[in-house]
């Protein structure tokens, strides 16, 4: 056996792989000697077929598969011990490799393309800036939180007619520039939420209304958000700007929520597991839950913001050309060409920032041990068990039995590696980088959030 490697450029490079009859023709007798024991072929007893039936029969067969897995093994093995850093897999150079007559050869050579990972020099750490908001949580948003609640655990009811607040099932018409139903336009059933309507003037029409009754609005004026408008007629987004002309809607039905009362049954359905006496503890644990809950947005858009900056300022060449072929070849003819050609840019980011991330943990020699794993397990069912407490502590073998149940699940196994990852990767952020923390009410956070999403894309 033997390895080779032809630099192409720094991305690319040609893999050849030499093989000779030594490096396979024992495995192969052992496989046939095992098809042998196994097979079972009309005319023969069962183990007794001679060897050079099956040689006849699958010997071209066992002879690819067996060489087949040295190649692979031997590559691979090759890139490890050499330290080449690839991304995806080697391709089969099918220009060379189709050379091979595989009756008569007993040496092979084959070729394989490689996209070599580039080397990346980072920005020092310690020289970005960036924001991190403190989200305050005043009065107004607590009310705001307390009458969801309510509403989540009050009752329905079917009043007369219409007002702030209610949800109406509605008719929506289209109608044309003279104000008759247009002919083939929109005629769909959905709800409007009146509480999605904030234009005034636009809203009054709909208060008063009673069942049966119609009106005629401007409904792009109206909702002056063309993802609500699309989802309540049903048709694309891009579509709502084309919308010219009014609708007729006819009330079907009203529905409105009456408030749970504030109550000690309200308080122990929204918190089963800890005792709330009053409305004012209950104010403040909304208050708490809802500080943890911003803060937790907030470091999503601090973290999101420093990804996009690094992958900004961090001068990185992929192999394209070999990149765009291998997510063709490897996901089985999902995609087409211009598929991947149109997508390619949004991959191309995310394998930077991969790259990114890998060399910052390794740098800062961030890693995650099992034992780490475990101890977050352990670390959950003790905060969430509600028998959990300082004079009855869960026994610790149990929460070794628990967490060891939960190593069994590969995948929440993996979540947690991640999580691990990202939140030590966030504390480094935090520690290095200059970050100006900035007070923000939640109105304007989310405005500044929106903002920064829908310039991204």
């Amino acid at each position: 056996m033997n390895i080779t490697q032809e630099k192409i450029d720094d991305l690319n490079a040609l893999l050849k792989v030499e093989v000779s009859t030594d490096d396979y023709q024992e495995k192969v007798e052992k496989t046939i000697k095992d098809h042998q024991k196994k097979m079972n072929i009309p005319g023969f007893r069962p183990g007794k077929v001679p060897t050079s039936v099956i040689k006849k029969m699958y010997g071209k067969s066992i002879m690819l598969d067996e060489i087949n897995k040295i190649v692979i093994d031997s590559m691979y093995d090759y890139l490890r011990q050499n330290n080449i850093d690839i991304l995806g897999n080697p391709l089969p150079n099918k220009e060379k490799s189709s050379q091979i007559d595989w009756d008569n050869q007993t040496n092979f050579e084959f070729f394989y393309d490689l996209g070599l990972s580039p080397n990346i020099e980072l920005k020092p750490l310690e020289e970005l800036e960036t924001k991190l908001y403190e989200i305050s949580v005043n009065d107004e948003v607590v009310e705001k939180y307390l009458t969801e609640v309510r509403r989540r655990y009050g009752k329905f009811t079917n009043p007369e007619d219409v007002t702030d607040g209610d949800l109406i099932y509605c008719e929506f018409t289209e109608l044309d520039e003279k104000g008759n139903i247009k002919d083939g336009g929109i005629n769909y059933k959905s709800s409007i939420a009146l509480e999605l309507i904030k234009n005034k003037t636009a809203k009054k029409k709909f208060i008063g209304l009673k069942k049966e009754q119609e009106i005629d609005i401007d409904i792009v004026k109206t909702f002056d958000n063309n993802k609500e408008v699309s989802l309540m007629l049903n048709i694309e987004e891009s579509k709502v700007a084309e919308l010219k002309d009014l609708f007729k809607i006819k009330v079907l039905s009203i529905n409105r929520v009456e408030l749970a009362p504030l109550d000690k049954e309200l308080f122990d359905k929204v918190y089963k597991n800890d005792t709330i006496e009053t409305e004012e503890q209950l104010r403040e644990r909304i208050k708490k839950d809802a500080t943890l809950s911003f803060n937790s947005e907030s470091e999503k858009l601090f973290v999101n913001e420093i990804v996009e900056l690094l992958i900004k300022q961090t001068k990185i060449t992929l192999p394209d050309t070999f990149l765009k072929r291998w997510l063709l070849e490897t996901n089985n003819e999902k995609f087409t060409e211009e598929q991947i050609e149109k997508e390619y840019s949004i991959y191309a980011d995310s394998l930077k920032w991969q790259l990114i991330e890998n060399k910052i943990l390794k740098d800062n020699e961030i890693t995650v041990t099992q034992e780490d794993v475990k101890n977050h397990i352990k670390d959950y069912f003790r905060s969430s068990l509600p028998s959990m407490d300082e004079a009855n502590p869960f026994p610790e073998d149990k929460l070794d039995s628990l967490a060891d149940r939960l190593f069994e699940n590969k995948e929440e196994t993996k979540r947690i590696y991640d999580k691990i990852y990202d939140d030590r990767l966030k504390e480094l952020f935090k520690n290095k980088l200059k970050v100006k923390k900035e007070q923000i009410s939640y109105e304007e956070f989310v405005k500044l959030a929106e903002s920064k999403h829908n310039h991204s894309h």
